[in-house]
């Protein structure tokens, strides 16, 4: 028969008496106690949590420290491993002020045997498993495991405390299965207990699988899962950013759980009604939060069942509208409802067009087009900017390399489109422009990438080596909406960049404000020391271009000259423009 492997974290800087002890505990004839030896207070305190163990050995003299101050770290910690303290002094005070700080044991080096430790460690772990059997009885529910109404509402209480101190929000999620009743008047209360064991399951393995599904800070507390009684269930997110966290939680417990339990050769089907209420808009205290969760759930058994609602009814219009945009988002490429608009960029001295910024449009198939800003948002949210931002990629030099074959332009113009901060850190964001350049036969010259300025400044090493790989394909960069971020001039030079576009937000201002006047003029004046074109975009009024015009702006592009416009109106445009030359043309654009 295998001997019971005990491990053991022995605390100890005396070297001599760590062999001496781990003598006694090989002494031992019907187990193994294998012991792990640190010899300083710093190492102990990185270890000490680590609950793989099955006791802890601490010596009272560590340097500087004692045991008992380690033992306290412990203890505060969360440490749930039983711990002794060793020393060589037969002081009682010690003793006593170690069991109060909560020592299982005490020995004097002294007076230890192999007899003595062993028993003193046997000991220590039997009563641990002991506590740990009363600590479950009386705080998780004995049928599903989960924690019991006691053990929730300290998590809850705990939790309340966290969020009020860092200002964050929580969200209480109250499920009540629908017609439960039926099930055990009907199955018996035998498979009634056996799909209450089956939705625990299926509760906490969604909540520990998904448990940052709203909590970004790493010190917030753990996600919960609980049963109140009968077929009463709560979900505690301890930390959420949005409505929609929340939501999104409910609306997948209600998928998981309408998919058919098998129990006991019976094939069940159950669906649940959810109520949220979020702290602290929905009440500052426990008794409150509940009682609104409650509201809520019953709530939403009124308007049918198999639904979730929030205490507030504001907040279900808002969710429900942002999760069908959503879920239409996730199928808007597949439906081929994604365009793009092109609006030009000219050239401030030939009043030619040199370029196009190609900007997408939702064309939902019942609400009509969505503008970008209600839409590209939620794509950075969820993650659908990556294949969102490839097709864009793949339609804007798709249409460019057709209108240079189509041969009405004069003179072949650039193609520019924004880069998301989430596809500018892809893996494999250099092969799949490699295969669009590629597929579309289009010259990497004729391709401008924009790149906001906050996004280039997140990693200013990473940053260039990316950019001057892209520089090296032949790709033209620009930084866009300079002067909303760090606005660094100094870091200019580090980048590999062509152009930088001005925010609208100074153009529009421009001919009225003398600080936004003076920013514009210095942003032109310094990218042109630094060999760079400057890129005026949002420009509408002639008043803005003839200032533009006077402070030597090489680029502008605005409503003053054209909207956003379609493929083939944008041909039009070009060609209609472009028979006409020289400086006169930009004279003619603002007819």
């Amino acid at each position: 028969m295998d001997k019971e492997i005990i491990r053991i974290l022995l605390v100890e800087d005396d070297e001599d008496d760590y062999i001496l002890t781990k003598d006694l505990f090989a002494q031992v004839d019907n187990r193994i106690y294998d012991v792990e030896w640190v010899s300083n207070y710093a190492d102990a305190l990185k270890v000490i949590n680590n609950n793989s163990y099955d006791a802890c050995l601490f010596d009272y003299r560590l340097g500087e420290h004692t045991g008992l101050d380690l033992l306290r770290e412990a203890v505060a910690s969360g440490c749930k491993v039983p711990i002794i303290i060793l020393t060589g002094q037969g002081d009682s005070e010690i003793d006593i002020e170690s069991l109060k700080a909560g020592a299982t044991d005490y020995l004097n080096k002294a007076e230890i045997t192999t007899q003595l430790l062993e028993r003193a460690v046997r000991y220590a772990i039997e009563r641990k498993r002991t506590e740990d059997r009363i600590l479950r009885m009386a705080y998780y529910d004995t049928l599903t495991n989960l924690p019991n109404r006691s053990l929730f509402h300290d998590r809850l209480s705990k939790a309340l405390a966290h969020a009020e101190r860092y200002s964050g929000n929580l969200a209480l999620l109250f499920i009540d299965l629908d017609n439960f009743k039926r099930i055990n008047d009907t199955l018996e209360h035998r498979i009634g207990d056996l799909l209450l064991m089956e939705v625990a399951e299926r509760l906490h393995d969604y909540v520990r699988s998904a448990d940052t599904v709203a909590r970004q800070n790493t010190a917030a507390l753990t996600n919960t899962v609980a049963r109140l009684g009968g077929d009463e269930f709560t979900i505690l997110l301890t930390e959420i950013n949005t409505l929609q966290d929340a939501a999104k939680v409910s609306q997948r417990i209600l998928h998981l759980l309408t998919q058919p339990f098998s129990l006991d050769g019976h094939e069940v089907f159950v669906t649940a009604s959810v109520g949220i209420a979020i702290f602290p808009y929905d009440g500052e205290d426990m008794n409150m939060l509940i009682k609104n969760a409650d509201t809520a759930m019953y709530h939403a058994k009124e308007l049918g069942k198999n639904n979730f609602q929030f205490y507030k009814h504001s907040m279900n219009a808002s969710a429900l509208e942002r999760l069908t945009l959503e879920n239409s988002l996730r199928k808007a490429l597949e439906r081929d409802e994604f365009i793009l608009h092109y609006q030009p960029r000219i050239d401030i001295t030939t009043g030619t067009i040199v370029g196009t910024e190609a900007l997408i449009r939702w064309n939902h198939k019942e609400k009509g087009l969505i503008p970008p800003g209600q839409f590209i948002p939620l794509a950075e949210e969820t993650g659908l900017i990556i294949p969102i931002g490839e097709w864009v990629l793949e339609e804007a030099c798709r249409q460019n390399k057709m209108w240079q074959n189509s041969g009405f332009m004069c003179t072949p113009v650039i193609v520019s489109l924004n880069l998301s901060g989430h596809q500018f850190v892809q893996k494999d964001l250099m092969k799949i422009i490699e295969k669009v350049l590629d597929d579309s036969g289009m010259d990497p010259s004729y391709l401008e990438l924009e790149i906001t300025e906050s996004v280039i400044m997140k990693n200013a090493d990473s940053t260039t080596t990316m950019l001057n790989k892209l520089k090296d394909m032949g790709i033209r960069i620009s930084m866009d909406d300079f002067g909303t971020g760090y606005s660094s001039f100094s870091y200019l030079k580090r980048f590999p960049l062509d152009n930088v576009k001005i925010d609208r937000s100074f153009i529009r201002d421009v001919t009225e404000s003398n600080e936004n006047a003076a920013i514009v003029k210095a942003i032109i004046v310094m990218a042109h020391a630094l060999n760079l074109r400057v890129v005026a975009e949002g420009v509408e009024t002639r008043q803005q271009l003839d200032l533009l015009i006077e402070f030597g702006c090489d680029e502008l592009q605005g409503f003053l000259f054209s909207k956003p416009l379609a493929a083939e109106d944008l041909a039009q445009y070009i060609t209609e423009r472009g028979k006409k030359n020289g400086r006169d043309v930009l004279i003619n654009l603002l007819q």
